[in-house]
């Protein structure tokens, strides 16, 4: 069997309640980068597999390199997969990169060799191609020079910090990057995974990058800030490979997709001519949406938008930092509806410094105005929000594998029973309606 020198994991396991899912893209752009160096990679993807399977197809690889891509709802089964891999594989080195990684990498320089953190889309790829070429060994990573690689963070236990700066890629440097290696993808399982559910097969891709905004709730450890859009000629390559494999739909995974509406009235238009029949879901916030980039949208096969409403009072709004009103809310569903774009909500009850009354005006609001979907939850504080810092962290023992049911990580003034059942009945009342 051929060596395979680096291998890209990325540690989901699929759970009984997980509908939406799609191929992770992080590994699958590492893996596309990582090929133009000369490298040859083997994604691990744990969302159709089981922790056993997953080790066993590692360990058969003998990979030099081992990366993991931590999302904050993963940490358990990553450090899990961790321990399990370095018995076996004792000569590899393992690196973690991700949102979780990025926000907290005291912890996991703890326990991984190394660490990157935010936009590893050229210094992970630099440094593996480096590390292999000049056959280094993970003992040698305390002697290496780091400088030369972008958010690298290395603090194992009784050896000195080392860290580089994170750098945020130009407009001009994201259009230089490759379409992800979606080669090795269980696609069959995905795209029945979407037939489940009655949707069409449907792909995710990602356009822009970074989010000039500061919800109070939000951590942006990868993009950051800073808006980012990739040049339109890519975008309708990767399309194109896309409907390649099968798949009849986008799921378009950008926090800001809707921001720049010339962008968008672009990649609706070259939607009509170069990708009929395609339809699209995105992200959108609720403000500076007009009818006709609306009414684009559902010409170029938008079939439906989420929208972050959150709250069906302003006084919440505001605490939340989101920087938009009921008013524009609601105003955004009706723009939609009026469209033929679908139109899910998701809302948030319990926040820090709220009430019972405005959060009874949110369930009224979610069951009242013409949605197609509906979520409801508690607040998360992500590691890196406002919010993480305004109360003081999580409760000990807690973590935040509990994405799909409401439950208060932190001290919360509102009852955990209460607020549960109410978002239950309300979502039962959706259902039902």
């Amino acid at each position: 069997m051929t060596k395979k020198e680096v291998v890209l994991l990325f540690p989901y396991f699929r759970r009984p309640s997980a509908t939406h899912l799609f191929q992770p893209l992080g590994i699958a752009s590492l893996a596309a980068e990582l090929g133009t160096r000369g490298v040859r990679a083997v994604q691990v993807d744990g969302t159709f597999m089981s922790p056993d399977a997953v080790v066993s197809k590692i360990v058969s690889e003998q990979p030099a390199i081992v990366g993991m891509t931590v999302l904050v709802t993963l940490m358990r089964s990553a450090l899990s997969l961790l321990g399990l891999l370095r018995r076996e594989l004792p000569h590899t080195l393992f690196v973690a990169g991700g949102p979780h990684p990025s926000v907290m990498p005291e912890f996991f320089g703890s326990h991984f060799d190394l660490v990157f953190r935010g936009e590893a889309d050229r210094a992970f790829p630099d440094f593996c191609r480096d590390f292999l070429d000049n056959g280094l060994h993970p003992e040698d990573i305390e002697r290496l020079d780091l400088s030369g690689y972008p958010g690298a963070f290395f603090s194992m236990p009784g050896k000195a910090l080392r860290e580089t700066p994170q750098e945020h890629l130009a407009e001009a440097e994201i259009a230089d990057l490759p379409n992800p290696d979606r080669s090795q993808a269980n696609h069959q399982a995905y795209q029945n995974a979407c037939l489940e559910r009655g949707d069409l097969p449907q792909a995710s891709i990602m356009l822009t990058r970074g989010c000039p905004f500061a919800c109070d709730f939000c951590s942006r450890p990868i993009f950051g800030n800073l808006f980012r859009k990739r040049p339109l000629d890519g975008v309708f390559t990767e399309i194109e490979e896309i409907r390649r494999l099968g798949y009849e739909s986008l799921w378009i995974a950008d926090d800001s997709f809707t921001l720049s509406l010339d962008y968008l009235a672009g990649f609706c238009e070259r939607m009509r001519r170069e990708a009929p029949g395609v339809t699209w879901t995105c992200l959108s916030r609720v403000d500076s949406l007009t009818p006709e980039i609306v009414g684009e949208m559902a010409a170029s096969g938008c079939a439906r938008v989420y929208l972050g409403l959150e709250s069906a009072n302003d006084e919440t709004l505001r605490l939340m930092n989101k920087k938009t009103t009921v008013a524009d809310g609601k105003r955004a569903v009706t723009l939609f509806n009026a469209a033929g774009i679908g139109v899910g909500g998701f809302f948030m009850v319990g926040y820090p410094g709220e009430t019972v009354e405005s959060i009874e005006k949110t369930f009224e609001m979610a069951l009242s105005l013409p949605f197609d979907d509906i979520s409801i939850n508690v607040p998360y504080p992500l590691p890196g929000s406002p919010l993480y810092s305004r109360v003081n962290g999580m409760l000990p023992g807690e973590d935040w594998e509990w994405e799909s049911e409401p439950r208060f990580l932190y001290r919360s003034e509102f009852d955990e029973s209460w607020i549960r059942t109410r978002i239950q009945q309300t979502l039962d009342a959706f259902k039902n309606r």
